[in-house]
């Protein structure tokens, strides 16, 4: 056994009857969308079984699950929230997932940044979280790793090549993508069934079991090593949510904004403020980097973006169905105060056709490369 454990710390807890908290990370296939159950055909809950079913009864340890996956997310927009959705938890382990919502970004150097601020975020979090990067695919086996490869790479992290194990699988069989794709979906080449979410989850378990051999066989990682320097950027690795309901922050309203009662807000929104044509958001921050998360349905808005006095590209706001959604406003910014100002577009009388459009608003994302890390996180720079 001549390579290393690379996720030590996890394995150990789990060896010895402590607790382990699995985040996953990710998208829509990440969620699980496609499988008849996501609470148990999902591969997600076939890999919690599995630890369980492996581990708990032979090493009486106790594993539980830290969703942080929110469909229609990219990388760079999902490192906004973990401070909120994952590392309150404190994660022992962590699988993540953006290949296929990455894929084809028009901005390659923000996936990068995305990446990687999601990695050191869990690798210098307190729980010292050992982390795992999923390779989901298509249907025509074409999507590329390769940014996420990269940080795999650097940070010294298993990969998971879902896509090629799913292919192989399937050619070995004498079976075509269909037989794993949805059936109820037109056009849909990425999301997976029952049986595709089980061959996903055999490729995370053939990594998973070979880590382990590994650690038992004492070839571990240096859990203390120290983080290395960033591959290409750590902007993203401190980040902060602000909340334009609770009217601090920096934030100021004009205009007739409204929350939406708690009821209709998404799990992963604190609250949502609906906005009608002419309401206006102002935010001053300081920072590098900035975001809007709003929630899209078919009669939302457009919001109109001007960034310390130029006009930038804003939120479109609007889908055929409603799903939760962060737009990276701009990143690589100086390091200093900015102001944002949101101004609520006029409705579409060709897109909108309801009464009352509105855009709605959850959170505003700040990157701020100063902020300081725990001190007692390890491989604080």
């Amino acid at each position: 056994m001549d390579r290393l454990c690379q996720i030590p710390n996890c394995i150990e807890k789990i060896l010895s009857a402590s607790h382990c908290g699995v985040a996953y990370i990710g998208g829509s296939i990440t969620v699980g969308v496609g499988a008849s159950n996501v609470a148990r055909t999902s591969w997600r809950a076939l890999f919690n079984e599995y630890l369980y079913q492996q581990y708990h009864r032979r090493y009486h340890c106790q594993v539980s699950e830290i969703m942080g996956a929110v469909g229609a997310s990219e990388s760079y927009v999902a490192v906004f929230t973990l401070p909120r959705n994952v590392l309150p938890a404190r994660p022992d382990l962590a699988f993540v997932e953006f290949c296929v919502n990455d894929w084809k970004a028009p901005d390659a150097s923000l996936v990068l940044k995305g990446m990687e601020g999601i990695v050191r975020q869990l690798l210098g979090a307190k729980s010292r979280c050992s982390v795992v990067i999923l390779g989901a695919g298509a249907r025509d086996g074409q999507v590329t790793h390769e940014p996420h490869r990269q940080i795999a790479e650097h940070y010294d992290l298993p990969f998971v090549d879902a896509q090629a194990y799913i292919h192989q699988t399937l050619a070995e069989r004498g079976q075509s993508w269909d037989a794993v794709a949805l059936e109820y979906e037109e056009k849909d080449d990425w999301h997976l069934n029952d049986y595709g979410n089980r061959l996903f989850f055999e490729a995370m378990r053939a990594c998973f079991e070979e880590q382990v051999a590994r650690f038992e066989a004492g070839a571990r990682k240096d859990r203390q090593a120290p983080l290395p320097p960033p591959l290409v950027s750590d902007e993203l690795a401190c980040v902060e949510l602000v909340d334009p309901a609770r009217r601090g922050d920096g934030v100021e309203l004009s205009g007739e904004w409204t929350p939406k009662h708690k009821g209709h807000v998404p799990w992963y929104f604190d609250h949502l403020l609906m906005g009608r044509p002419g309401d206006r958001l102002s935010f001053t921050f300081t920072g590098t980097a900035v975001a809007v998360f709003g929630l899209m349905y078919n009669n939302g808005l457009k919001l109109e973006a001007v960034l310390d006095g130029e006009p930038v590209a804003g939120p479109y706001l609007r889908h055929f169905i409603e799903f939760g959604k962060g737009m990276v406003l701009a990143h690589g910014l100086p390091n200093a105060e900015h102001r944002l100002e949101l101004t609520v577009g006029e409705a579409s009388a060709r897109h909108n056709k309801l009464e009352n459009p509105s855009a709605q608003i959850a959170y505003l994302g700040v990157a701020q490369p100063s902020a300081t890390p725990p001190t007692d996180a390890v491989g604080t720079p």
